[in-house]
């Protein structure tokens, strides 16, 4: 629907601009009762902010903070701004940011100068770019987008300079055009309530519902109404040129002041307790029942959000971005009445009244102010170190230089050396249960009591005389915490607690009880153990504290150089027996509004009055914490990871993360959102396989890895929010890093199949070899046997038979032929000493284990000359050995085997042969040895020739076994009457070859003669 255009359009943002130069001519009014309610902080463009001037501002569910500018768009986590590119290709620069609105299922619509622009959820914790929509409203028209709202039924809802437009199905479509729609909001019953350039209207869904005399009845034109909205409780609150007015069922009265409910009002906004906040021109304002206090006079607010957690962002007209925080923590200053700012003891006493000690004087709050005692009314020594009541009500002064001062009715009565105070400093004053008083000073301690004292020093068992503190226990034990370690009082002398002293453990410089009546030690520089059985048990070894006290509520409350620190009892004791958990601890400092986080060494230095109130001395004031005010915070930090380093790239971190193989550095950028107090969270994390235990994260937030192991590994993160509390729950994040193809586990499972097979394969081939071995030796022994048989066969047995047959032929020759007899035995006896001579040669063939040091032809040469010395022959045998080639070494059992081949020829040729020449040829062959064994006997039978052995001989036989043994062949040429030749031929690898090739060569070269010789 289209509606007339207005004679007078006001641009609202134009209205803010000029209206900023009327609050100078406004009265200055007087500090509200809720400034000091809040604590500022300003955020600027030096801090990170895109720009000073800041349109919107909106918190995600995801707990980041979106803030709109007139330069874009940015995120804050609470520690930095983040700048948003909106740009999408295609589209126009996007320029400024008016209007931000989160919708019910997490997205983020962001209204800006070209448009609407879609941020889904999934893309808000890690921004991705590639996941934004643009959205066109009108083609040719300015798309700036003014003000975008989301109804209650989820429909999103944008305002323009030319009308106003719906989400459907994906797109907007126009409403109401020609018309300039300035601000959007939601009334009670679901009617639009829009401020236009004609003034304020109501859109029913169906039509435009106008309100004439509204803007009379508020007594300003129709274009002079800047704002409308419906707070929960139906009340309508209409922001004006003239100021602000409100409307409901009954008569409201005018707010007050009246200088601010008249000044010119921008707008109003409900906080999520149901508070009315007001824009104004000279401020922020809130209505409280018919006042409008502000947290904050100077403040010119142009936006504004008021988070779940209480905390308000305020965005500015060129002062950039403002937090105002709930103050938990007030201080009393020397504005208060006190003598100066630092605060050495505080101490409530039993009518509830505030006793601070200082440098100047005794200070007490009398409600409102502080009253202070000096030197002018009897305290002589005005430097407060310690505080006490005993059970008479007296008020006990410890001082630095002038002793102990007693306060009583008005009046400071002294107690100092002269009076028998071991020291003129006192530490601490500790009010035991008989009355007496237990006094720690830098010379020992004094013990008064009915104004006696008795002093204890090292003489008395002290381990130091320099005394920081003295405690009694709920049993009665004394306790002193010196500079050598805890002693404990046993009778009248002090013993000290072995595990307490300062050689073995840590130094405890205070003690305090707890209501289940367990002792701990404050230790320094940090830590907090609990005595136990006599022995320092560690609790925490973090924390930095100096006092301790419990409140109503069974917390314990800590004050240190730190801050202020609040634990709860049981989870104090849970420590104890789990380590791995961390400590739950809340942590109050100047975030909270301290002055200063150093607590001071007074005292006590901390205590909690009756109504509930906690006290604590620092060194820039008293700070009070009002415990029945405290809010218990349940939120948990909002924890992910927002980046990914891999190498020198960046990258979004998205579910998980996969590592090429062999990456070297990883960064994990952590996050963990809680604006409540983003300083005071605390981040640990651990990667399964990699980290022995939890580590904590430091201020860059990042986890660096140098070498992730292959395979997927879960990174576990955990956060502690605002409170302390930690999530001990937090996130999963994968990290998968891929192997290289020989890390698979496919290659592992082939190498080590592979290597089984090998080692299998090797034992295999080392049997065979075992087998092969075995099978040559028993070759050898079968050959060695037939050879000895064969030997034995054609030399002594047969001329033992021939022996035989002389013997009995003498027998019978014997008695009447006895000459005949003599010369049948003479001829046995030479068979005899031929047997002898045979059975010698045989013998020592079988001694022989190789061929002597002589080469193979003079080993010949020998063996021919001996046997021509031998023969019986009338004439001598000629005998030569012939030498072709050079001579080389041979292979020891290769040389055996010729030589004994070479021996069984010269046998047969000498004893056979009737040969007159014999001739032994050696010729040493590049590629073949050769040994030929020839002579110019009788020659071979022709039979025995085809037959290779003669009936009852194995002389060829074995010379040819031999030779197939050596893998070389034996040839055998003989005609009767023209001798005899025996050649043998070897390869000259076998022969003299290396010891490896010629193995390799010969079982070769002799399986394959085998093989040859099966087929044949």
């Amino acid at each position: 629907m289209s509606l007339p255009k207005p004679r007078h359009g006001i641009s609202i943002r134009s209205c803010l601009l000029c209206v900023m130069t009327l609050a100078g001519s406004v009265v200055a009014l007087g500090s509200s009762p809720i400034a000091d309610d809040y604590i500022r902080m300003n955020f600027t463009v030096e801090d990170g902010l895109p720009d000073n001037v800041v349109n919107a501002i909106v918190q995600t569910a995801n707990g980041l903070l979106w803030v709109g500018t007139d330069s874009g768009l940015a995120s804050f986590d609470g520690r930095e701004f983040i700048a948003i590119d909106l740009h999408i290709p295609g589209s126009p620069p996007q320029g400024g940011v008016d209007s931000l609105v989160e919708a019910s299922n997490g997205d983020l619509w962001v209204g800006t100068h070209a448009g609407v622009v879609l941020i889904p959820g999934s893309a808000l914790n890690q921004f991705d770019p590639a996941q934004l929509t643009y959205y066109q409203l009108s083609p040719g028209a300015s798309d700036e987008a003014e003000s975008l709202y989301q109804t209650r039924d989820g429909v999103i809802w944008v305002g323009t300079t030319h009308g106003l437009y719906r989400q459907e199905s994906g797109k907007f479509v126009s409403v109401i055009s020609s018309l300039s729609v300035n601000r959007i909001a939601e009334s009670l019953d679901g009617h639009l309530l829009l401020i236009t350039g004609r003034g304020f209207v109501e859109w029913d869904g169906h039509a435009v519902i106008e309100h004439p005399g509204l803007a009379a009845s508020l007594g300003v034109h129709d274009d002079e109404i800047v704002n409308v909205f419906q707070d929960r409780t139906g009340t309508m609150w209409y922001c004006t040129e003239t100021g602000i007015v409100r409307r409901g069922r009954r008569p409201f009265a005018r707010l007050q002041p009246y200088q601010v409910s008249r000044t010119k009002a921008f707008r109003t906004y409900e906080d999520p307790q149901g508070g009315v906040w007001v824009v104004s021109g000279i401020g922020l304002y809130r209505a409280i029942a018919d006042r409008l206090e502000t947290p904050a006079s100077d403040i010119r607010a142009r936006s504004f959000y008021a988070a779940k957690d209480g905390e308000l962002w305020v965005g500015t007209n060129g002062n950039g971005l403002i937090r105002l925080k709930h103050r938990v923590v007030r201080m009393y200053t020397s504005a208060d009445g006190l003598p100066n700012d630092i605060a050495m003891a505080v101490l409530s006493s039993h009518d509830g009244k505030i006793w601070v000690g200082g440098n100047c004087g005794l200070s007490v709050f009398e409600g409102e102010r502080f009253k202070v005692y000096r030197e002018k009314d009897g305290l002589l020594n005005s430097c407060v170190w310690a505080l006490a009541e005993d059970q008479n009500r007296d008020l006990w002064i410890g001082t630095y230089g002038g002793g102990l001062f007693r306060f009583r009715d008005g009046h400071f009565g002294q107690y100092s050396m002269e009076q028998g105070l071991v020291s003129k400093v006192v530490l601490q004053i500790a009010v035991a249960h008989d009355g007496s008083l237990w006094m720690a000073t830098p010379d020992g301690v004094s013990h008064m009591q009915n104004g006696h004292f008795q002093n204890y020093t090292a003489a008395e068992g002290l381990s130091s005389n320099q005394v920081f503190s003295i405690y009694q226990d709920h049993s009665g034990g004394v306790w002193a915490q010196t500079q050598a370690g805890i002693d404990r009082l046993v009778g009248n002398r002090f013993v000290p607690l072995p595990s307490a002293q300062t050689r073995d453990g840590p130094l405890s410089i205070k003690l305090a009880e707890d209501s289940l009546g367990d002792l701990y030690a404050m230790n320094s520089p940090k830590g907090i153990s609990l005595i136990e059985n006599n022995r320092l048990v560690a609790v925490d070894q973090n924390l930095r504290v100096r006092d301790m006290v419990e409140s109503s509520k069974h917390d314990l409350w800590f004050s240190g150089i730190d801050g202020i620190f609040r634990v709860a009892l049981n989870d104090l004791k849970k420590s104890i027996t789990d380590r791995d958990a961390p400590l739950d601890y809340a942590r109050f400092d100047r975030a909270d509004g301290m002055n200063s986080i150093q607590c001071s060494v007074g005292a006590p230095n901390m205590t909690i009055t009756p109504d509930d109130k906690l006290w604590v001395a620092t060194v820039k004031g008293l700070a009070m914490l009002d415990l029945a005010r405290l809010q218990q915070a349940n939120s948990k930090p909002t924890i992910f990871v927002g980046g990914v380093t891999i190498g020198k790239n960046k990258e979004l971190a998205g579910r998980e993360v996969v590592l090429a193989p062999g990456t070297h550095h990883v960064e994990l950028h952590l996050e963990a959102v809680d604006l409540a107090s983003p300083e005071k969270v605390r981040l640990q994390y651990r990667l399964d396989s990699v980290d022995p235990g939890w580590l904590d994260a430091d201020a860059t937030r990042t986890a660096i890895y140098t070498s992730v192991p292959v395979g997927t590994h879960a990174f576990h993160v955990r956060a502690s929010g605002s409170d302390g509390a930690w999530d001990r729950i937090g996130i999963v994040y994968n990290i998968t890093q891929h192997p290289f193809f020989y890390q698979t586990t496919w290659f592992l499972l082939a190498s080590v199949s592979a290597l089984v097979f090998l080692l299998f394969a090797v034992y295999l081939i080392r049997v065979r070899q075992l087998i092969q071995q075995t099978h040559v030796r028993h070759e050898e022994r079968l050959v060695e046997r037939e050879r000895i048989a064969r030997e034995l066969h054609d030399t002594l047995l047969q001329s033992f038979q021939g022996l035989t047959l002389h013997f009995q032929r003498a027998r019978n020759l014997l008695p009447e032929r006895a000459s005949e007899a003599m010369r049948t035995l003479d001829r046995a006896l030479d068979g005899a000493e031929q047997a002898i001579v045979e059975g010698r040669d045989a013998i020592r063939d079988l001694r022989s284990p190789g061929p002597a040091a002589q080469g193979l032809a003079e080993e010949i040469t020998s063996l021919g000359e001996e046997l021509v010395a031998n023969g019986n022959n009338r004439d001598p045998v000629q005998f030569r050995v012939v030498v072709e080639g050079s001579p080389q070494t041979l292979h020891p059992s290769v040389h055996i085997e010729i030589f004994r081949i070479a021996r069984e020829a010269l046998r047969n040729a000498f004893s056979h042969s009737q040969a007159r020449r014999i001739e032994t040829e050696v010729a040493y062959g590049g590629n073949l040895f050769r040994l030929r064994v020839r002579d110019d006997g009788k020659g071979l039978d022709p039979k025995v020739l085809n037959r290779a052995e003669r009936i009852g001989h194995w002389g060829l036989a074995g010379m040819r076994e031999r030779a197939q043994r050596l893998g070389g062949d034996l040839e055998v040429w003989s005609e009767p009457g023209a001798g005899t030749e025996i050649e043998l031929r070897v390869p000259a690898p076998i022969v003299y070859g290396s010891s490896s090739v010629r193995s390799n060569f010969w079982l070769f070269w002799k399986k394959k003669k085998n093989d040859h010789e099966h087929h044949a």
